[in-house]
């Protein structure tokens, strides 16, 4: 049966190939976006790597505080590759607890979740964006990103 564990270091692993695979590109795909100008592949970027420090401190209890980027910065990929490796040890800890509840605030009040659940919400957060990455790649003849290499298939050739 595939765990929650093999599902986190996929995502963890996904996420890093795919960032250092956009690095390789020209600097103006971080502008692509699909259908909302606000939604580009940089924004994108940003936004996992900040849900996930957000996820993170949910799973580990932490008061709410927030991770910011220098969206302009010509080391941005490098500084979230940085922040990804942490946030995504971080969170890989937390598949070997017990699937207890947590309490976290959210923008609309106090929530509680079990742990599964929050990694659960994660790695599809993740995965869904970074659909969404390839897709505004895709839409502007960029298409050196085929999603099928970072599958948990890719994971497990690379990875065993």
């Amino acid at each position: 049966m595939i765990s929650l564990e093999l599902l986190a270091k996929h995502m963890a692993w996904a996420n890093q190939e795919i960032y250092k695979e956009i690095k390789k590109l020209d600097p103006e795909v971080l502008n692509y976006y699909v259908v909302d100008r606000e939604w580009t592949v940089r924004t994108i970027m940003v936004h996992i790597v900040t849900a996930s420090y957000l996820y993170s401190q949910r799973l580990q209890e932490k008061p709410f505080s927030k991770i910011e980027f220098d969206i302009e910065d010509t080391n941005l990929i490098d500084n979230l590759l940085s922040a990804l490796e942490s946030i995504d040890r971080d969170l890989i800890e937390q598949v070997y607890k017990d699937d207890k509840e947590v309490t976290f605030e959210t923008s609309k009040g106090e929530r509680s979740e079990k742990i599964s659940v929050i990694l659960s919400m994660m790695i599809f957060h993740a995965t869904e964006h970074r659909a969404q990455i390839v897709a505004a790649l895709d839409k502007n003849d960029e298409r050196s990103i085929n999603l099928d290499e970072y599958s948990i298939f890719g994971y497990l050739r690379e990875n065993s």
